[in-house]
């Protein structure tokens, strides 16, 4: 089995980034909501008790939208996965095919080389897996229908049990290909979820940053404003948060990435 297709709960960067931007900004309500709120009481109408259950309100919001991303991101990952160890079941399903399709045009050959052709097997056999099942399907087909014996090489061989030994593989190789169809379709449905998780997020990431950060300001937390603040790199997941901020649930960044793919966040999968 190759290195691409052992299971892992690895996401992209950006979504990593971008969950590790709201549980950054999350964690600052978590340590310094109650100081703000403090500082607030009294301002717009509203007293410290208000302010605690408004700060509060914006902080949930945006971790079940984070949380919510983040189930989803690694949901896919764990697919990808699951797709790439069947691509590895496809091509050992091809490979038995391509042998028991060569064996029987080598019989077919020793018999009369005519054969090959009236069967379907002659010709170079089809590298792709899809054409390799279509091919292999067809010479059963025509072996089915011919229902004759031949004799090759001191021996008698009916065209039916060909036919039958072909089936085989070739019904394995058709399986493997349905099933990664379906598991593609799988990925695909998780990948328009997971967009359109990664829209919801980015729209409450901004209002409740964008909040936090004129709040903060509003307090006189200049410094926390700036750490809070939404920018588009960090909306987009293009930057994590610094060093030495908020005591957040951390993901630890690994770039294992190869030439043309995008680099990965292994992290804990959460689960409340």
């Amino acid at each position: 089995m190759s290195s691409r297709s052992t299971k892992s709960n690895k996401v992209g960067r950006t979504v990593g980034n971008r969950t590790y931007r709201g549980r950054w900004v999350c964690s600052s309500v978590d340590t310094h909501g109650a100081k703000i709120a403090a500082r607030l009481a009294g301002s717009m109408g509203i007293d410290e008790a208000g302010w605690r259950v408004a700060l509060a309100g914006y902080r949930d919001e945006l971790s079940v939208r984070t949380e919510a991303l983040w189930q989803k991101e690694a949901e896919l990952a764990r697919e990808r996965a699951n797709d790439a160890e069947l691509r590895d079941a496809r091509e050992a399903a091809a490979v038995d095919a391509r042998e028991v399709l060569g064996r029987t045009r080598s019989l077919l050959d020793a018999s009369n080389t005519v054969y090959s052709h009236r069967f379907g097997l002659d010709g170079p056999l089809p590298r792709g897996p899809k054409a390799l099942e279509s091919f292999g399907q067809n010479a059963v087909d025509m072996l089915l229908a011919a229902d004759m014996e031949i004799e090759a090489m001191g021996a008698r061989f009916s065209t039916v049990e060909l036919a039958r030994n072909i089936e085989a593989p070739i019904g394995a190789l058709r399986q493997t290909l349905q099933v990664l169809r379906e598991e593609e379709r799988k990925a695909e449905e998780l990948l328009t979820e997971r967009n359109r998780l990664i829209d919801v997020w980015t729209l409450t990431y901004q209002t409740v940053a964008g909040i936090l950060e004129n709040l903060y300001r509003f307090a006189g937390e200049e410094e926390l404003a700036r750490r809070v603040r939404p920018t588009i790199t960090r909306s987009s997941g293009g930057e994590a948060p610094e060093d030495g901020g908020e005591d957040v649930a951390g993901l630890v960044t690994v770039d294992d990435s190869r030439p043309g793919e995008p680099a990965v966040v292994e992290g804990p999968v959460v689960s409340e």
